[in-house]
């Protein structure tokens, strides 16, 4: 125990930062569990790292340098929280997927699928709930740590071996998840099957999966296509799966001047980061279609259909939440509210009760598939 906290403190000193002579350069550390070639680090070192560089250097503040340990060179996958709870690292890129048992409500959206492909609508919505609902970031202070932003990413789709051109074509399938997502797939009864990203390609060229569904940027950093010839865009939607905190302590240690502009940064992080990964994701598709990719999407009757099919999964996350005393039904329901003011039309209100099979369930004409390209 005296070893670990004699760490924690080491560690705690070098993630503050002091200057023994003016000139110094500021050094603050960032850990997640994340490939350094990752679309969610590179966002954070353009939108975050490279603002608090720049506005210190504007006002004077000195140099600010940057300490990176990702990949697993710090702390495991689902061990980034804990890393900077310890002091090992001032800031996190914390993987919600992979730390719901002490971030019970910061996997929401992924209990919420089918609302809008929009990144920046997405993560404003998560964002302002983590900012005004009571009780939303009391897991982060639990771990001694501040929410600062939300990195919300682009839609969920299908790359496979196999043509996916509505729900029946999964039935009996299985189909790689590296996230929390399995309750996408069992209202069509779909297989999923959850792995590390960099198992995803080996098990699809084995022919154990008949594809994956994740994020198209997720699909090129990959390099599935050289496994898979088909996708489909589903309309499942954008998703938060990052969020970035920072260890309270050393926040609070900082120079008044300097936690300031971290704080700033933060408040102006999300709808940039929405933009940003967007446009990665558009990007990712197009490198796909490049490369020979055959492109289909779902039929918005197919959507509903899906949609109308799965079981109550907000519910079921709100209810479990609110039975702990933390606020999960009201997170929903605000989620519902900020989606609507931001004009989108969900084809499933998650914030009310609907029971598998009580919903009109549509079965299409052999022919009524769609062929047409994702756009």
């Amino acid at each position: 125990m005296f070893g670990k906290r004699l760490i924690a403190g080491l560690g705690l000193a070098m993630v503050v930062g002091t200057h023994a002579h003016a000139g110094d350069a500021r050094h603050l550390s960032v850990a997640s569990g994340l490939p350094v070639n990752h679309v969610a680090l590179k966002i954070f070192r353009e939108q975050f790292q490279a603002e608090i560089e720049k506005r210190a250097a504007a006002r004077d503040l000195g140099q600010i340098v940057w300490d990176e340990t990702h990949a697993g060179t710090l702390s495991h996958f689902g061990g980034v929280l804990e890393a900077v709870e310890d002091d090992l690292a001032m800031f996190a890129v914390v993987s919600v997927n992979h730390e719901t048992t002490r971030l019970p409500l910061q996997d929401m959206t992924f209990h919420a699928p089918f609302t809008t492909e929009s990144c920046s609508v997405v993560g404003n919505a998560y964002h302002a709930i983590h900012q005004t609902l009571d009780g939303m970031t009391e897991p982060f202070a639990a771990a001694r740590q501040t929410y600062l932003a939300a990195i919300p990413s682009d839609g969920y789709n299908f790359i496979s071996t196999r043509k996916i051109r509505n729900a029946a074509d999964l039935r009996g399938i299985k189909i790689g998840v590296v996230d929390r997502i399995d309750g996408w797939l069992d209202g069509v009864e779909g297989i999923p099957v959850r792995l590390l990203p960099d198992l995803l390609a080996p098990r699809i060229e084995a022919d154990v999966l008949a594809g994956a569904l994740l994020p198209d940027t997720e699909m090129q950093r990959l390099a599935l296509k050289q496994q898979a010839d088909h996708y489909t865009r589903t309309g499942f939607g954008a998703q938060v799966p990052f969020v970035i905190t920072v260890n309270t302590r050393a926040l609070e240690a900082l120079p008044a001047a300097i936690r300031e502009i971290v704080l700033e940064t933060a408040e102006d992080f999300v709808p940039a980061a929405g933009s940003a990964y967007c446009a990665a994701g558009a990007e990712a598709l197009e490198t796909l279609k490049k490369q020979g990719i055959a492109t289909a999407k779902l039929l918005k009757s197919r959507r509903v259909q899906w949609a109308e099919s799965l079981a109550p999964l907000a519910q079921a996350w709100a209810q479990g939440n609110d039975r702990a005393g933390r606020p999960g039904s009201a997170a929903i329901a605000a989620y519902m509210e900020h989606l609507e003011a931001a004009k989108v039309k969900v084809i499933r209100d998650w914030s009310l009760p609907a029971p598998k099979g009580a919903l009109r369930k549509m079965s299409p004409p052999p022919n009524e598939v769609s062929q047409a390209p994702a756009k």
